[in-house]
């Protein structure tokens, strides 16, 4: 009888732990949203990419608004909330015509091929197109201008945003940390030490003036400085453009920055980035300044940036290596950086049960296991950056 009254003793204690680890925890009444904007990969149709976002987005609301390092850090001990409605960025619609290609090339093909090899052509053909038509600057360049007015169209709701960036939309989701974050501050590019007669002349106009922290697009499309093949950045040669042009250059950054506070996060999933971009920056190497002058301004003004991809989606791939502000501080670029608690964090190795062929599609039928996925994540990745668990790798 008493092992009976122990056993049932012990049950009691951990369900009502079980219910305290499910206890919402308070969000204020005026609390400003979190929108999650979801970007979706290639091959898909509205409709279907509409109804997988649907079938996670409670999910994320649920878990996010639960997890205890979430509320404290990202909605601010309930001063934030994730906004219940998602907000979905389409643009399979632009790639329609290229794509018009690719199947009648396919539909030749079924003249010559087994089932089998048809299947596996027209499966592989369609998921490079995208991801490759999405990585070519005269592609994409329209597809960042139209996302950078749906941040701003919701950072003037007095929304902040999360970009969510699904297999080949991955790519555009770091084209837009990279080229629309203001990450660059043009007051400390040139300096005496530059020998260059137009790099000097430009140093001569900004100066004396103040100009707020622009980003890479914004300074393509002012055509005041040029970002080469060499990662360097060069001034335009033409000196009577830069001094007609320099004093618009808050205007520009203005209208093709992401505001400053807007973007809050990325999180990319099924996410093949190493494979069509190998110059991502390594911990600890000098890499790519671009990327480095990106993780410096995530840190620094407390955004996170994860990748989630699960360990048997052949499709995602891992960062080739995973970032802590100490291996990041070694770099010349990154030295003086001053943390503001954000962090980079990798994560592909997550379980998943499903088998490989279908597990490139499983984020989407799984909210819960997925949303945990990435709460896990920010959990693991904010400890690991800031050596707080040096436990986990």
């Amino acid at each position: 009888m008493k092992r009976f009254i122990i056993a049932g003793l012990v049950c009691l204690l951990l369900t009502n732990n079980a219910f305290a680890k499910q206890e919402e925890l308070p969000i204020k009444p005026d609390a400003t949203p979190i929108d999650i904007i979801y970007i979706h990969g290639a091959y898909e149709t509205k409709e279907a990419f509409n109804k997988s976002v649907n079938n996670v987005h409670s999910d994320m609301v649920k878990q996010f608004e639960s997890d205890p390092l979430m509320y404290e850090k990202l909605l601010q001990n309930g001063s934030k909330k994730i906004n219940e409605s998602p907000v979905i960025f389409f643009w399979a619609d632009k790639t329609t015509e290229s794509l018009k290609v690719i199947d009648k090339a396919l539909s030749y093909a079924k003249s010559f091929s087994s089932k089998i090899a048809q299947f596996g052509r027209e499966t592989l053909s369609h998921t490079l197109h995208d991801a490759i038509w999405i990585s070519k600057t005269s592609n994409s360049r329209e597809l960042l201008n139209n996302l950078n007015n749906l941040v701003k169209s919701e950072n003037a709701k007095g929304h902040e945003v999360i970009l969510y960036g699904y297999s080949a939309g991955s790519l555009l989701t770091v084209q837009y940390m990279t080229n629309r974050l203001p990450v660059i501050n043009i007051n400390e590019m040139y300096n005496d030490n530059d020998t260059s007669y137009t790099g000097r002349y430009l140093y001569s106009l900004i100066k004396h003036q103040h100009f707020e922290p622009t980003c890479l697009d914004a300074l393509k499309e002012s055509k005041l400085v040029f970002y080469t093949d060499s990662d360097e950045f060069v001034a335009n040669p033409n000196t009577q453009y830069l001094k007609e042009t320099i004093p618009f250059l808050n205007s520009y950054t203005e209208k093709y920055c992401a505001p400053k506070g807007a973007v809050r996060g990325f999180v990319v999933f099924g996410a093949p980035l190493t494979t069509f971009d190998s110059t991502v920056s390594k911990a600890g190497s000098p890499g790519n300044a671009l990327s480095q002058l990106a993780m410096k301004y995530l840190v620094e003004e407390d955004m996170f940036f994860l990748t989630v991809n699960y360990a048997n989606d052949f499709i995602g791939m891992p960062l080739p290596g995973i970032p802590t502000l100490e291996s990041l501080k070694e770099t010349e670029l990154l030295h003086n950086m001053q943390p503001g608690g954000g962090f980079i964090y990798d994560d592909s190795k997550v379980k998943n049960h499903t088998l490989f062929f279908s597990a490139h599609l499983a984020y989407w039928s799984s909210g819960k296991k997925f949303a945990k996925s990435i709460v896990n994540a920010y959990n693991n990745g904010y400890k690991y950056f800031y050596g707080l668990d040096k436990d986990k790798k």
